[in-house]
């Protein structure tokens, strides 16, 4: 089996060391030649996406570039017949995406979309018990990012919010500057995001309430707070190593339909 991945950067970076961990046969595609230089020669190297493509019978594609190229570059792939996970966002336009999806499904492969806080210790691991009334999530960081964080910091708790509850749909936003203030709601319950890049502080955290009271989501240290005081701490578990070796293993649509309609709801907003 063969894995390739285009953009070496940051994100893309921690994806090859993942695959040497893997014991993975990996290429890296990158169109600036000074980034590949920075990995170790036993690796194939390509600057250019076609050339790669022809060269080498790779079965599974990630694509950690700029949003605005993870379709262009996935549909490269998936005609080949190779399936596909690219970061998030994965598109600016939910046309665009639906567009990639119906092209996948008539190539008979698959694309997926990265939702790496699926497979955390605080999700795999979560005890919901009854019924969640009202949810508020901060996803507050210390660096800061290229894109806006509604598109970016945002996506996160709401693939969250989907996998757990269903669709959602986004209600209101307020833009505050470096702030956004996202207000929604769910089949089951309401909920309220908070997202920055560059804050005072660092948080990441859920706060659910329930009837038993509240569990708390500690996304920074990875463990769950029960009402009853149970704690589950984090776990050995490699977050980013299983959720690649699932793509790998069992390719499927859910993060895509999931991603699908995260863009329709932004499409909404013009923040």
């Amino acid at each position: 089996m063969k894995v390739g991945i285009v953009g070496t950067g940051n994100m893309g970076s921690k994806y090859i060391n993942k695959f040497d961990i893997l014991g993975y046969d990996a290429v890296l595609i990158d169109k600036e030649q000074s980034r590949l230089k920075n990995f170790p020669e036993k690796f194939k190297k390509y600057t250019d996406i076609d050339e790669a493509l022809k060269n080498e019978n790779i079965d599974f594609l990630f694509v950690a570039t700029d949003p605005v190229s993870h379709i262009p570059i996935a549909k490269k792939a998936l005609e080949r017949g190779i399936n596909v996970m690219v970061e998030k966002p994965p598109s600016i336009k939910p046309s665009e995406l639906e567009d990639a999806i119906n092209f996948a499904y008539k190539n008979s492969v698959v694309l997926e979309v990265s939702e790496i806080e699926l497979r955390s210790n605080s999700i795999r691991n979560l005890d919901l018990g009854s019924s969640v009334s009202q949810i508020y999530a901060y996803r507050l960081n210390l660096g800061r990012g290229y894109i806006n964080p509604f598109y970016d910091l945002a996506w996160h708790d709401l693939y969250i919010f989907s996998y757990l509850f269903g669709e959602f749909s986004i209600k209101r936003v307020n833009d505050r500057g470096n702030i956004f203030d996202v207000y929604g709601e769910t089949e089951e319950n309401e909920f309220f995001l908070q997202v920055a890049w560059s804050h005072d502080y660092l948080r990441r955290e859920w706060i659910l309430k329930s009837k038993e009271g509240d569990i708390k989501l500690n996304f920074v240290e990875d463990r769950i707070e029960y009402p009853s005081g149970k704690v589950k701490e984090k776990d050995s578990v490699d977050k980013l190593e299983l959720m690649i070796k699932q793509f790998v293993q069992n390719p499927s649509f859910e993060s895509s339909f999931r991603a699908l309609n995260i863009l329709k709801e932004f499409d909404k907003f013009k923040v």
